[in-house]
């Protein structure tokens, strides 16, 4: 099997039983009596501690055999996932989910940068939007899942995410495969400055801080909101599985594109239908519509994350440390969603948080927005400069 293959195989393996963990832990949290803060703590320690991780698991990335970090995360999140089982308490949920997220800051940076390593503008482009797509179907069929077999019993997603995860580390230390073939295609011409590439990282960086932010708040809030509706578990992981498959729309759609990059407008969008999706989701209460709103989530996370992905590796040596930077934000957007959430949905109302997201994403267009016109004025001196040495010469 070729590596690239098998590991987008191994994505989707990891972000399935993930997701299904990642479902079935707020609501076994409400049946053990946590509270709306509480369940912001869980999102919220669960993703700093992926967040402080990614710190120094890039450089490890970067230094120390690849596969074997990741097959070190894959058996150590098992463990975690089965100790999940027999939890019975609030406390011992949030040490499980924290030791959980925290592990997979060693795997994620390790495949990212394996798949990154030696590949130019158009194949990266490729390879990361069908990375992209394979953890996308994973994530989505992580909640669908996860609704039936918590109806079925309630710990029947941990037992399933531990035996997909001890499966996947036995795969990844014992599977042999073959390095794919980097070279069959002509490279696209490369006419972007590294300044660029890293001005539209920042800019990329702060919309899927804006989009995580809004991940954190529904993965970890709305299972409350969910419950006072009367929304079934099944129901739930419908809804929750809605932002994943516009997302994979969107990977699926800039995997056969290079139009987007080095662009403002498709990040600005996909936020400006972020807004519009808050909105129904504070004035709304029919799942159907509520689904709506949640694809604009998965529209925006779909372009953002194919942006900050490809700017983080783009022109990069370091590639390790750049993917866990860029993890990092994704952190720290999962991390204030849930912590932040939850204050204003225990002390305003439990349709507060989609009210911040709107303000989070306005603040992120403004600044988003201010770099690109830094950036056109800097273009705009350099050609003028260009034009009067120009002239200088001629005489």
């Amino acid at each position: 099997m070729r590596t690239d293959h098998f590991l987008f195989i191994t994505a989707f393996t990891m972000d399935f039983c993930t997701a299904l963990v990642s479902f079935a832990v707020p609501l076994v949290a409400l049946s053990l009596g946590a509270s709306i803060v509480e369940l912001g703590l869980i999102g919220t320690t669960g993703t700093l501690a992926f967040t402080l991780a990614c710190s120094f698991t890039g450089k490890l990335a970067d230094r120390y055999d690849r596969r074997r970090l990741m097959g070190t995360s894959s058996i150590a999140t098992a463990i975690v996932f089965m100790s999940l089982i027999f939890a019975s308490s609030f406390w011992e949920l949030l040490i499980g989910a924290t030791l959980g997220w925290g592990l997979m800051a060693l795997f994620w940076p390790a495949l990212q940068a394996t798949l990154a390593e030696d590949r130019n503008r158009a194949q990266l482009v490729k390879t990361l939007g069908m990375f992209n797509m394979f953890w996308t179907i994973g994530f989505m069929c992580g909640p669908l899942f996860g609704g039936y077999l918590y109806a079925i019993h309630p710990r029947l997603t941990f037992t399933v995410g531990m035996a997909g995860m001890a499966l996947l580390s036995l795969a990844i230390f014992f599977v042999r495969f073959k390095p794919a073939d980097v070279h069959k295609e002509e490279p696209l011409p490369d006419t972007h400055k590294s300044g660029d590439t890293a001005r539209f990282r920042t800019m990329a960086w702060i919309a899927s801080f804006s989009a995580f932010f809004m991940v954190g708040i529904l993965n970890n809030q709305f299972p409350k909101l969910a419950a006072e509706l009367l929304i079934r578990p099944e129901v739930l992981g419908v809804l929750l599985a809605i932002p994943r498959f516009a997302q994979f729309l969107v990977f699926l759609l800039v995997r056969y594109t290079t139009h987007w990059q080095f662009r403002l407008m498709p990040l600005i969008i996909p936020q400006i239908c972020a807004i519009i999706g808050m909105v129904i989701v504070t004035t709304q209460d029919t799942p159907m519509v509520l689904g709506l709103a949640f694809g604009t989530i998965g529209l925006l996370v779909g372009a953002s994350f194919s942006a900050s992905q490809f700017y983080s590796f783009f022109q990069e040596e370091r590639k390790g440390e750049r993917g866990a930077r860029n993890e990092m934000i994704i952190g720290m957007g999962m991390v204030s969603g849930p912590f932040v959430g939850g204050l204003l949905a225990q002390n305003v109302g439990l349709r507060a948080p989609y009210v911040l997201c709107c303000v989070v994403l306005v603040a992120a267009m403004l600044l988003e927005y201010r770099l690109y016109r830094k950036k056109v004025r800097n273009d705009e001196t350099t050609k003028r400069r260009k034009t009067q040495r120009a002239k200088r010469n001629a005489f």
